[in-house]
Parts: structure tokens; sequence; C-alpha cells
């Protein structure tokens, strides 16, 4: 079945759905030109100092990397903050955000991102749960306490784009030690996570779910996915958004849409 014709199928199962959920991953932030650095590419085209030292994302995205390269793992993240901050959510957030108030009697998102572009958005935070966490968000790199708090400032470290180092780091609140991104990295035992978030996203499990989208799943990380096949076997429809086939072998919907993320939430608001 052709891109449009499983667009209209699909469209048809949402135009029924009353509790819907929205699975966002990677591929939802790309049309705003957030780079996804599981392509290992795309991501030393970005940040040569680290090619030629050999450091990949899941090295400099840990908890080590803060104790071992601290001016190159604050370094990334803000390069990633910058790059957020300069960018805005594209315009299939915001429709998201209007089938969640105006098309569905409840929904909620779940996503692995952490540029935050759903509540940039404005989502409701109740609606909400990254599970990842949030590059807007601190906590304190020694895990002090179980506190988070928010960090909007742009730009927050001095950063040095020939060597790829930063300096002038953000402190703890509660203890003035070097505070880090309140996000789940890789090797992470000291994630201190969203508790309330959590507990919304619970809450909004405890009824059955009609529909679930997956949007832009890599894969990599499938979190996402099995969360949709999960559904799945409880009789949630599941739509997956994504141009490449294969990431569907988790779900193995027969709701495949092979679109970019932001023609597929287009196509599929003009169908319903």
């Amino acid at each position: 079945m052709d891109a449009p014709e499983m667009t209209k199928k699909s469209a048809a199962v949402l135009s029924e759905a009353k509790r819907v959920l929205f699975l966002t991953s990677a591929g939802m932030s790309a049309d705003s030109n957030i780079p996804t650095f599981r392509d290992k590419d795309g991501y030393w085209k970005n940040f040569p100092p680290f090619k030629e030292k050999g450091l990949e994302a899941q090295d400099l995205a840990s908890p080590w990397a803060f104790r071992n390269v601290l001016p190159h793992a604050w370094a990334f993240y803000e390069w990633r903050r910058r790059n957020a901050d300069e960018n805005q959510p594209h315009e299939g957030y915001f429709i998201i955000n209007r089938w969640m108030e105006d098309k569905f009697d409840d929904a909620f998102i779940h996503t692995t991102n952490t540029d935050g572009y759903h509540l940039r958005s404005g989502c409701n935070s109740r609606q909400v749960r990254e599970v990842h966490g949030s590059m807007w968000r601190m906590q304190c790199l020694n895990a002090c306490s179980s506190d988070f708090w928010d960090e909007p400032a742009v730009p927050l470290c001095e950063l040095d784009h020939d060597s790829m180092e930063a300096a002038g780091y953000p402190n703890c609140l509660h203890c003035g030690s070097i505070a880090r991104p309140h996000i789940l990295m890789f090797g992470d035992m000291e994630y201190v996570g969203h508790p309330e978030q959590d507990d919304n996203f619970e809450e909004f499990l405890r009824r059955p779910v009609d529909a679930a989208i997956l949007i832009g799943s890599s894969g990599a990380v499938p979190t996402n996915d099995y969360i949709a096949a999960q559904l799945q076997g409880t009789g949630t429809a599941v739509i997956n958004i994504n141009p490449d086939p294969s990431v569907n072998r988790i779900a193995q919907t027969e709701y495949f849409i092979q679109m970019k993320t932001l023609e597929a939430l287009k196509a599929l608001d003009a169908a319903m």
C-alpha cells in the first residue's frame, strides 16, 4: 500500500480513537535540524575535534565523561543546547498539540528526546514524559540530592568550537559542585529521574489506549518500540511513522507510513 493510501487508513483509525499515546523519538526532531547523534558520520561532521580523538557520542554522553574529560563533556551538551535554542519546534509539534486539545478525549506524549521541544511548543506539562530527561534541566553531578532544576540560559558555558572544550560550568544549587544535564546518559546510575512525569504516564496507562503513534524511532534505542509492541498486545492500534521501513521490525504494525515526520503529520491532519 502506498503512503497516501496508508495515510488515509491511519487517519480513519485516529478519527475513531478517544485515548491516544504519542511515542516520539529522534526522527521527531530531525525536521527541526536537531542532529541524530547515532549517525557516526553526521556526529563527527559536527564535531571534528572529537573525531580526531576517537570520541563518540556514547563516550561523551556519560557520567564517566563528566568526571574524566569534563571540558569535552560539557562542550558536547553546550553545543546541543545552543543548537536546540537556535532552531524551533516544527509545525508537526503544533499539529500534535492541537489534536490533543481538540480531537481526542485524552492523550499523552512519551518521548525519548532530550531537546524539550514538546514542552517548548506549549504542550501541557502534565501530558509529557521525557523518559531520558531534558537538556533544559540540571542536577548535581555527584547526586547530592534527588533535586533537579530548570536552566533555560543560553549560552550556559563558554564554548571553544575549535577544540570543543567548555569552561565556566554551572554549579549545583545545593552543594556548589559541578552540575550536569538532567539526562539519562549511557552507563548512568546517578540520574535522579522525574517522579512526577513517571506518575503521570503510569496514570495515563491505567485505562485502555485506543491508538499509539510511533514517530521517528531509530531502532538503536527501541524504548518506544517496545511500548508500542506491548500496547499492541492489549488491542491498541499502532501507527508507525518513519522513512525507514526496517524500523517496523519490533512493532510489526500494518499501519506503517513511510514518510518523514512533518510530512506525515501534515498529511494525517489533512485526512482526519
